[in-house]
């Protein structure tokens, strides 16, 4: 019986040191894996409000590509307006915005040239956004009143330029309209006409559009491609040495209603998590760099936004724009890490934009869908399912 005994002991414990010298092999894969990530981030030094004040110094145009609904990208935007309000060593002409539509460029002037904040402006603003019931959150507003901070400060007027074509909002109130310009056309030429009086441009969009990248549909009749290049591609092709685009770091926030991922970190990390990792490993220190010479430009676009070719998407004789070797370094220039994506959080809702005119519009564009303040929070929370959270706060009950 001790025989027998004293061998199961043994075999467990050489079934045990296996698991961890199998374990072991993990952790050590997983740790070189991460390490070229890590001793790149390691080795810098630039803090993000600096390195994009140094390279709106260097060039015209710097972009900051951000995801749509969180909250943090938002007031990344407005507290970096703040620190650079006293500095008198360089002054931003305009800060293109893309929540807001050309017709209210009169508005937005008004605004920036105030005596003081014109928060009614600012929701007239709001509320031309390309989106059925705009763009209603809070701290999109306090983004405008950190540019109109930044006016006051630096006593040099700074426009807030609206982006979108009138048309889009014809499109929107379901009304004949005529096409001109895609957004990102008239974008690109908005933007562009500043560089070519050597001005200065912060450009404020989803990394969609700041990104050197094209917008595509598959025509199925054709066998075609419908191709668009992206304001950050046309502005990158006119002045290939004017231009910067960052990407605030995030995760990837599905294209329709931008679902939380349901694990530690919130929402979908990019890639294979093993940047992420590497930022959690250097304690989450906010820090920005250039993706020329780093791992982060070598990460393949596919890889990156976690889909696969097909072959209809690599084919050369239908016009698809996709290549299979595309990287990361191929569409930014610089990454600004700032805060973990499992810290970031959804924005908060301005119940103000929804006055009785404007819940009416929303009603038409829904086709009679909408008929309430709390019938504008169901839609919005059907059509955008992580903003369910905020939007309850409004909903009351029947």
């Amino acid at each position: 019986m001790k025989l027998n005994l004293t061998i199961k002991r043994r075999t467990m414990n050489k079934k045990s040191l296996i698991i961890v010298l199998l374990a072991l092999v993990s952790l050590a894969g997983q740790a070189q894996e991460v390490n070229p990530f890590l001793s790149f981030i390691q080795r810098q030094t630039a803090k993000p409000f600096d390195y994009v004040t140094q390279k709106l110094k260097m060039y015209n145009v710097v972009s900051l590509g951000e995801d749509h609904w969180v909250k943090d990208h938002m007031q990344f935007l407005a507290d970096y307006l703040d620190y650079i309000a006293s500095d008198t060593t360089f002054h931003i002409d305009a800060l293109a915005w893309e929540s807001g539509n050309s017709i209210d460029q009169k508005k937005a002037d008004t605004l920036m040239r105030s005596k003081t904040f014109r928060e009614d402006l600012a929701l007239q603003i709001l509320r031309n956004a390309a989106d059925t019931y705009g763009w209603p959150y809070k701290e999109a507003i306090e983004d405008i009143k950190a540019l109109w901070r930044y006016n006051k400060k630096q006593e040099k007027f700074t426009r807030l330029l609206l982006l979108d074509p009138p048309y889009m909002l014809e499109v929107l109130d379901g009304e004949r309209y005529e096409y001109t310009l895609s957004r990102d056309q008239s974008t690109a030429n908005k933007i562009a006409g500043y560089v070519g009086w050597n001005m200065k441009v912060l450009y404020y969009a989803g990394s969609s559009h700041t990104q050197r990248q094209f917008h595509y549909s598959y025509n199925t009749e054709s066998g075609m491609y419908h191709v668009q290049a992206t304001a950050g591609k046309i502005l990158s092709i006119l002045y290939p040495n004017r231009v910067f685009s960052i990407k605030l770091w995030g995760g990837l926030m599905e294209s329709y209603g931008y679902v939380p991922a349901k694990d530690d970190y919130r929402w979908e990390r990019c890639g294979d998590g093993l940047a992420d990792e590497a930022f959690r490993r250097n304690d989450n220190r906010p820090v920005a760099f250039d993706m020329a010479g780093s791992p982060f430009a070598d990460i393949k676009v596919s890889d990156f936004f976690h889909f696969s070719y097909t072959e209809q998407m690599l084919s050369r004789t239908n016009g698809s724009p996709f290549r299979e070797t595309e990287t990361m370094g191929d569409r930014i220039d610089g990454i600004v890490f700032f805060r973990p994506v499992n810290e970031f959080s959804i924005p908060h809702i301005e119940p103000k934009l929804f006055d009785d005119s404007f819940v009416e519009r929303i009603g038409k564009r829904t086709k009679g869908e909408v008929k309430t303040c709390s019938d504008v929070y169901r839609y919005m929370k059907k059509a955008h399912p992580v903003l369910a959270e905020e939007a309850d706060k409004y909903i009351e009950e029947k």
